[in-house]
């Protein structure tokens, strides 16, 4: 067991003062001891906004008094300072609890066991402080921060160094292809904290990722999901797409981008469109549908796959999101195809098309031509925009006509021919934003292709 004292290193957010205060009298009041743990510790020392404050609780008394250590300490917490009664998880001796607008996590100290080779859900079991550690995925995340004295325990000895060094190191090497195997989300999480933290992965760990890349398929889809959300929502999110292809995790995760790297672009006779994809990625904003659009346009547009749902709806992404996502690629290929005559008109067609992913649609291709030539098609069409902004002609005026309007003008039933006079009226509102009703039947009238 390794003792550090670095009270003098440590600063606790403002954010966080009162609660770990909170804890500090209780634990000067009771037979318990405390410690921050996890992500939170390692994020003090590099000095990044922690979050998810998980605090290990011990008591000397009996074992089972133990098993129930964080969640009678939750309840002695909520008790004395007047707070909401925690959410208490029996099964795995955890309670949640509500503490000055934070969620704050109480557990015992506790080892795991895998005996499902097809479940990456383990049993566990009451532990020592030094088996919770060595239960956790990596050295930077297996520091112990005890809150009575401000003394950290790094049971690894290595999660200071590696903190230092800026290094992802699994917490035992000699068994990392087991760690893997256990929990391949882990593989993941790897190659997101490489990426969120600008830390390099170490050999050992490395090499257990590739070996176990197959393991993956053990791991739900929504929680594979979620580890490629947070990944599309940091800078440069290609380098770790460019990880996972080396494992070959690509191929089992997302096999549709790895193919990708077959296709040749007919404009570029080196890159292929992986790299190109990639390189779309990195230049589009930090949101995710965008990110999400900008990794998928190549599947759809080189015929890798045949439609961008599929992909979407098995990692049970939200209609709305896959919606978003579906506009965003279609649209800007229509974009992509805007040149020459820029009427008004046709101006019109493209935004009302767009609805209302509008601004993101022209963000992605902004994002997508880059500095390539033909952003001059960009810009061009940008300033058409803005120009007819100014004229206020962008969207339409009033309606001037409801569907019992025209049905009664034109003597017909209701049926589509009204929505498609309703875009007539429209398109006619553009090119003359002061039309009167009695031009606009008049109009109508002279048509043949509607009436």
């Amino acid at each position: 067991m390794r003792y550090i004292v670095i009270y003098m290193k440590i600063k606790i957010p403002k954010r966080y003062k009162s609660i770990i205060y909170k804890i500090y009298v209780m634990l000067k009041d009771n037979k318990f001891d405390a410690y921050i743990v996890g992500g939170f510790v390692r994020d003090l020392f590099i000095g990044r906004d922690p979050k998810d404050l998980d605090i290990v609780v011990c008591t000397k008394k009996t074992d089972k008094d133990r098993q129930l250590s964080g969640i009678n300490f939750a309840k002695n917490l909520a008790k004395r300072y007047k707070l909401r009664e925690p959410i208490v998880f029996e099964k795995f001796g955890t309670a949640r609890l509500l503490i000055d607008g934070e969620v704050v996590e109480f557990v015992m100290p506790r080892k795991e066991e895998y005996c499902d080779l097809n479940s990456r859900n383990p049993v566990t079991q009451l532990a020592s402080l030094e088996e919770d550690a060595l239960r956790r995925d990596f050295t930077i995340n297996a520091l112990f921060l005890r809150i009575i004295d401000l003394k950290v325990l790094d049971f690894t000895s290595r999660g200071l160094d590696d903190i230092k060094n800026k290094i992802i190191r699994v917490t035992n090497t000699s068994n990392a292809k087991i760690i893997f195997h256990q929990d391949p989300l882990r593989i993941l999480r790897a190659i997101r904290q490489s990426l969120q933290l600008g830390f390099v992965i170490e050999n050992d760990t490395y090499n257990a990722m590739r070996i176990s890349f197959q393991r993956i398929r053990i791991v739900s889809h929504e929680r594979i999901r979620d580890e490629l959300n947070k990944i599309l929502l940091e800078q440069a999110p290609s380098k770790a797409f460019v990880v996972m292809d080396r494992i070959n995790l690509l191929t089992e995760i997302l096999p549709e981008i790895a193919r990708l790297k077959k296709i040749k672009l007919p404009f570029n006779l080196i890159d292929d469109a992986f790299v190109h994809t990639l390189e779309v990625l990195d230049r589009t904003k930090s949101i995710l549908v965008l990110r999400m659009a900008a990794l998928l346009h190549s599947v759809v547009e080189y015929g890798v796959c045949e439609k961008t749902e599929n992909i979407l709806e098995r990692f049970k992404y939200s209609k709305k999101f896959i919606r978003k996502t579906i506009s965003i690629i279609q649209n800007y290929a229509c974009f992509k195809m805007c040149s020459g005559d820029l009427t008004d008109v046709a101006i019109h067609r493209f935004i009302k098309r767009c609805g209302e992913e509008f601004d993101l649609i022209m963000e992605f291709s902004k994002a997508y031509y880059g500095k390539d030539s033909n952003d001059k098609k960009f810009v061009k069409i940008k300033n058409r925009i803005d120009k007819i902004k100014l004229k206020n002609m962008l969207y339409s005026g009033v309606q001037l006509f409801s569907g019992n309007d025209l049905m009664k003008i034109f003597n017909k039933s209701t049926g589509k021919w009204i929505k498609d006079v309703k875009n007539q009226i429209e398109e006619m509102q553009i090119e003359n934003p002061y039309l009167t009703k009695e031009e606009a039947i008049k109009a109508l009238k002279i048509s043949k292709n509607l009436l």
